[in-house]
């Protein structure tokens, strides 16, 4: 399957070591990070931390390291290299990782690897590599193409600038369905193009359809990155028809996930971060107007209410969301529904209804940014928005209006997961007591007894099917003797000359203990290196196990202060003597390894383990050897390094 120019999404497959150390090298991880996740210096720029992108976090879990090149969560344990991020964050394999990352670095790739066919394998890069020419296609049939005109008429009475219609790289499909499809012909194959969202395979291998682009205005969608991934289409005034929906979406793809993509987030990103709040819209015309008038800490949903994944994302980067819906009917129903789904997050929610019925772009068609942003400004609560909504329908001047409005307020704070207990929860009911009087107390009651009942309908519809949680082994004094070993060995990396001539992978009990140690020896006798941490990490590659744990002993070893632990007592030890703090972890390792029958004594076995210079003979004869070995390497005239 031919196709003309670009580097293949395996192009890197076959390449070297060298090259992936140059891209490693190439990387600042800090920044690599910082496009996703807003991070803090801690420790004059030591660490940086931040919200955690792999699991609900709102503590700050998250740390990256740049004088090891890692990162690191503490709650979920996620951990790797640039490589590790690139691969979890965009959903790469490992070739794809160090393609997008050598790209990123502006690197040279090396020449791409071929099948025996000589077919190029399909993947993101050749995905986003078609949407790139497709995007640039329609780009031009709307600045230049003699069927467009209605197209640019449209665009102008929008009261779009040149300008902006270059930024946002919007275009034009023309009216013959296959028109793009007949320029990809002999460029792309259809598996290609289904890929990229821009072809779809019909049920039971009967062909393919084109997608619904005909006579469409055309909005490219970027990724954080600025790379576009998909498109959004709009029926241009006067040529819609019954059978078409008014907007289209590119179909979901390995290069574009709907519920987790915000319109225009990659150029409002670093205004968002400093502004301290994000402004959410309803379609890209609003979005675009707000860039165009210089509101630049705009983004929008793409067709889709707000999502869980949209929330935890723009948290990571601002506390205050404020959403701009329409003030007719659809948008307060819109609004509603996320206040009820987002009122219990970590997050200053505000709603804002557009005055006198417009949407933001026709608002801001007569209105300055600054009016704009006071309204944002002025934006209510979510909660109290909720609560002006039940007060305009129903009123307070009766007690059953006041009783209907409290039950309401009650439904939505039992039907807001995770609110129950929370101090945001008790402000709120507080709040709706007072505004419709009525005893705190009978409404905390009722409140309880609502979700009493919601509980009950929950486990009927949801049998105890929960299997028994296998314990995890537990740890012993071997486990930590293993774990502290390691520690030794990522800290002070000569030590593997001891170590690894007396101990072997098989003398752990701990399998990714084994693992790892089995690496640093395989550096140590097989290269001749020792196991420092960069080598360690590059050899790790895309194990995710492995370069977590890792980062788990460095981290440990840092809190442990192995280093000090290492050199504590150095001035006074006898020429080739081993430290007596490796002495210590050893022992009861070599004693494990010793006894025949596999047995530990009652020592071993205690919880604390044995402690310096308690050993019994047969261990101390095993360290002896130890000294005796690294004298002789030490040519009799040194001490330990």
């Amino acid at each position: 399957m031919g196709r003309r120019g670009g580097v293949g999404a395996l192009g890197v497959q076959g390449t070297n070591d060298d090259f992936r150390e140059l891209v490693r090298s190439s990387t600042n991880l800090v920044d690599l990070v910082a496009e996703t996740v807003t991070l803090k210096p801690l420790h004059g720029g030591r660490q940086f931390v931040g919200l955690c992108p792999f699991h609900d976090d709102h503590n700050p879990s998250f740390y990256v390291y740049p004088d090891r090149q890692s990162y690191r969560c503490w709650v979920c344990q996620q951990g790797g290299d640039c490589f590790r991020w690139v691969m979890e964050i965009e959903k790469l394999s490992f070739p794809e990782a160090i393609e997008s990352l050598a790209r990123r670095a502006r690197l040279e790739i090396p020449q791409r690897q071929r099948g025996a066919g000589g077919a190029d394998v399909p993947g993101k890069a050749a995905a986003l590599e078609i949407v790139e020419w497709a995007a640039n296609l329609m780009h031009e049939a709307l600045r230049t193409g003699r069927n467009a005109e209605h197209a640019r008429e449209y665009v102008q009475k929008r009261k779009l600038t040149q300008e902006t219609v270059r930024n946002f790289r919007l275009g034009y499909h023309p009216e013959d369905r296959y028109w793009l499809m007949d320029r990809a012909r002999g460029r792309y194959t259809p598996a290609q193009l289904v890929s990229a969202g821009l072809l779809r395979e019909r049920d039971e291998g009967q062909g393919y359809s084109a997608m619904d682009l005909a006579d469409r205005l055309i909005f490219p969608i970027f990724d954080e990155r600025s790379r576009i991934v998909a498109f959004g289409g709009r029926v241009l005034p006067g040529r819609n028809d019954q059978n078409r929906g008014k907007y289209w979406n590119s179909q979901e793809s390995g290069i574009f996930q709907k519920r987790r993509t915000m319109y225009a987030f990659d150029r409002s990103r670093e205004t968002i971060r400093r502004q301290g709040f994000v402004i959410i819209v309803e379609g890209y015309m609003d979005c675009i107007a707000c860039h165009q008038a210089g509101v630049l800490n705009a983004v929008a949903t793409l067709g889709t209410a707000l999502t869980e994944e949209h929330v935890r994302f723009l948290r990571r980067f601002a506390p205050r969301v404020v959403l701009v819906y329409d003030s007719d009917d659809a948008g307060q129903r819109a609004a509603e529904r996320s206040i009820s789904q987002f009122i219990a997050q970590d997050l200053d929610l505000r709603i804002l209804n557009v005055p006198s019925g417009k949407d933001p772009a026709d608002y801001l068609e007569d209105h300055s940014r600054e009016e704009f942003l006071a309204l944002t400004e002025s934006a209510s609560e979510a909660w109290e928005y909720k609560l002006q909504s039940v007060l305009k329908r129903t009123g307070t001047a009766t007690v059953a209006g006041r009783q209907q409005i409290l039950g309401q307020m009650l439904e939505f704070l039992a039907g807001s997961q995770g609110l129950s207990g929370t101090v945001r929860e008790d402000l709120i009911l507080r709040n709706v007591c007072w505004r419709v009087q009525v005893d705190e107390r009978v409404a905390r009651q009722q409140l309880a007894e609502l979700r009493g009942t919601a509980q009950k309908k929950l486990v009927l519809r949801r049998p105890d099917e929960a299997a028994e949680a296998v314990p995890a082994r537990p740890e012993n004094a071997l486990d930590r003797a293993e774990r502290e070993l390691l520690e030794i060995l990522l800290t002070c990396p000569d030590m593997i000359e001891i170590v690894g001539r007396h101990l072997g992978p098989g003398d752990f009990r701990n399998v990714q203990h084994q693992r790892l140690l089995s690496l640093c020896i395989d550096l140590w006798k097989e290269e001749g290196e020792l196991p420092e941490l960069s080598r360690l990490i590059s050899r790790a590659d895309s194990d995710s196990e492995l370069l977590n744990l890792i980062n788990s002993v460095v981290d440990s070893a840092e809190v442990k202060g192995i280093f000090r632990l290492m050199s504590d007592g150095a001035e006074g030890q006898v020429a080739g003597s081993i430290p007596v703090h490796l002495e210590r972890v050893l022992g009861p390792l070599l004693e494990k390894r010793d006894r025949p029958e596999g047995q530990l004594s009652r020592q071993m076995q205690a919880e604390g383990g044995p402690a310096a210079g308690q050993l019994d003979e047969r261990a101390r004869a095993a360290l002896k050897k130890l000294t005796d070995f690294r004298r002789n390497q030490a040519g009799n005239s040194g001490t330990f390094k």
